[in-house]
C-alpha cells in the first residue's frame, strides 16, 4: 500500500507542478497579447526589442554564472535522487567548465552576434 501512496503523491506533485507551469504560461501569453495590441507599429516593436536586448543579455549571463556557481551542488542533488556513485559525481564535476564554456560561446555567437560584428569590422562600412 505504501508504494501506491508514494505513486499517488508523485502524480499529485507532477499534476500540481504542470498545472502551475500551464497557469504561468497562460498568464505570459495573455501579457504578450496585451503588449501586441498596445504596439501598433513595427517601429515601436523594434524600439522595445532594442531596449530589452541589454537586459536579456544580462539575464542570460547571470543564469550561466548561476549554473557555474551552483554546479558543485547539482551532481550531489542528482546523486541523491538517482543513487549515482562517486565516479558519476566526478564525471559531472569534470564537465562543469566545459558546459559553462559552451554556453558562453553560444551566447557570444548567437546572442551577441559576434560573427556578424567581426565580419562587419573586417569588411568596413558598406557604401
Amino acid at each position: 500500500m505504501a508504494a501506491f501512496s508514494n505513486g499517488a503523491q508523485l502524480r499529485r506533485r507532477w499534476f500540481f507542478t504542470l498545472s502551475l507551469v500551464a497557469a504561468i504560461g497562460a498568464i505570459a501569453v495573455g501579457l504578450a497579447l496585451c503588449q501586441a495590441v498596445e504596439l501598433k507599429s513595427l517601429s515601436t516593436v523594434s524600439e522595445r526589442v532594442a531596449a530589452a536586448k541589454p537586459f536579456a543579455s544580462a539575464i542570460r549571463f547571470a543564469l550561466i554564472s548561476l549554473l557555474a556557481l551552483a554546479w558543485p551542488w547539482l551532481p550531489a542533488l542528482w546523486a541523491r535522487t538517482k543513487g549515482n556513485d562517486d565516479r558519476a559525481h566526478a564525471r559531472w564535476m569534470a564537465l562543469r567548465w566545459r558546459v559553462v564554456g559552451w554556453l558562453i560561446i553560444i551566447e557570444l555567437v548567437l546572442g551577441q552576434n559576434l560573427i556578424g560584428r567581426f565580419l562587419g569590422a573586417i569588411s568596413g562600412p558598406v557604401a
